[in-house]
């Protein structure tokens, strides 16, 4: 693992057990600072991110039209998916076998092994 020979805040030479920063006040600073722009995973345009969380995608209300279509449409398709989850239909290509739920965990998507692998390979060919 390399370490920065210098403060990543002020410049001043690492000493020690130092590796990014000479003391608790850069380290503020550093984290004070506004984060780095980010890519969202959809339109693939740069954005700020307002929060320090795993922010992936732009903002809904900041994000040009394109971007808020794609955004709907994978809301959509999520939706889609709990919807059929929930009626307890299997979610392969061309099948409509009902499901059971047991209970316990989480419901399955598929009602064979068999389907499963064909949902799978039909994902990776799309």
């Amino acid at each position: 693992m390399d370490f920065e020979p210098d403060c990543l805040h002020c410049g001043t030479p690492l000493e020690g057990r130092q590796r990014r920063t000479c003391s608790a006040r850069c380290r503020k600073a550093i984290q004070r600072q506004a984060p780095a722009l980010r890519v969202c995973r959809l339109c693939g345009q740069p954005f700020q991110p307002t929060g320090r969380g795993r922010v992936t995608l732009c903002p809904y209300d900041d994000a040009d039209d394109f971007c808020q279509g794609l955004q709907d449409d994978q809301e959509d398709l999520q939706a889609a998916r709990l919807a059929a989850r929930e009626e307890g239909q299997c979610e392969g290509p061309g099948c409509s076998s009902p499901l059971t739920y047991g209970g316990r965990g989480r419901p399955s998507r598929f009602c064979s092994p068999a389907c499963k692998t064909r949902a799978y390979r039909a994902e990776a060919r799309s």
